[in-house]
């Protein structure tokens, strides 16, 4: 019965100091709730906001994502009717068509698959349709 008394004391005790907390003063004289607000505000203005994800872009990030063109170990020129392309698990590709260049770094995990081109660039002139084919990584299996 004590422990339970006891309890309810110090349960108590917390209860107002806990209340009056959006009342307490921080050093700059401001009132410590909205010093808060005002600090998570900053913090959200200043980091950008992710892109929504539509589901054409959620299937392109199962096969890794964007990335730099200087990153690209190499270049693959798409032209019309191109069927495939055979790339490496981990590998950083630059597919060019005309003026366009664009770059991919695919997975590491999505080795021994496909998928069409165009899923993961859409906006790219020649990449509807041409099918893409991940290889595992020389890196990993030593060869």
């Amino acid at each position: 019965m004590k422990t339970i008394l006891a309890a309810l004391a110090v349960s108590l005790i917390g209860i107002p100091v806990a209340w009056s907390a959006d009342k307490a003063k921080t050093n700059a004289g401001d009132n410590w709730a909205q010093h808060v607000q005002q600090q998570s505000q900053a913090q959200t203005q200043s980091v950008p906001m992710a892109p929504s994800l539509t589901p054409a872009n959620r299937t392109a990030a199962l096969y890794g994502s964007p990335a730099e063109v200087s990153a690209a170990a190499r270049t693959i020129l798409l032209s019309p009717g191109m069927k495939y392309v055979n790339v490496a698990s981990g590998e950083t590709v630059a597919f060019q068509s005309g003026s366009q260049t664009t770059a991919w770094t695919f997975a590491e995990i999505v080795h021994g698959s496909s998928t069409d081109l165009g899923t993961i660039l859409p906006g790219m002139s020649n990449a509807q349709g041409v099918r893409v084919y991940i290889d595992r990584s020389r890196l990993f299996t030593g060869g």
